[in-house]
């Protein structure tokens, strides 16, 4: 009885951490009661979206969404898996309040992240990709097949011109 007179704090402290890890270990491994949050798509055509970088050089951009959702809720809708299912990247009426969608807001967040795109940027991107699909295309002709076409015309006057890839 005295050695817990004396340890009286130490041993009070260890019940209650013993039954804070137990309910923390109930609430989150067993119930699965908290919210996950990922990125889902987003069309910067139509919508305010954060912009994110493949790599360190940011050579390639992608356009995303916060998405936050109750955990059990994506287990019943998808099970384990979530990059393939569609429920996933969308609120559902299953999800009561506890489902939100987050888009950009440049006041919040700042221009940096934010990028909405307009109707006139879509054409002039596709503008660009058509400009340079067409240089990718034309015919390359070496040097050798221009000196034998200038040859043949001396000679024949008919000229057919094969060419050739490199």
């Amino acid at each position: 009885m005295i050695w817990l007179q004396q340890h009286f704090f130490a041993c009070i402290l260890s019940i209650i951490l013993i039954c804070v890890v137990a309910v923390s270990y109930t609430r989150f491994m067993v119930l699965n009661d908290y919210v996950v949050a990922y990125e889902g798509d987003c069309d910067p055509y139509t919508e305010s979206c954060f912009v994110g970088c493949e790599d360190d050089e940011c050579t390639e951009e992608y356009y995303y969404t916060l998405i936050e959702k109750y955990a059990p809720n994506v287990k019943a809708q998808c099970g384990t898996d979530i990059t393939e299912c569609d429920a996933a990247y969308e609120c559902l009426p299953e999800d009561g309040g506890r489902c939100q969608i987050t888009y950009c807001d440049p006041d919040v967040d700042g221009d940096e992240t934010c990028e909405v795109l307009m109707e006139v940027d879509q054409i002039q991107e596709s503008t660009e990709a058509l400009e340079v699909t067409e240089e990718i295309n034309e015919p390359v002709v070496s040097e050798d097949v221009l000196m034998q076409v200038e040859a043949e015309e001396v000679f024949d006057g008919e000229v057919e011109v094969i060419e050739e890839s490199s």
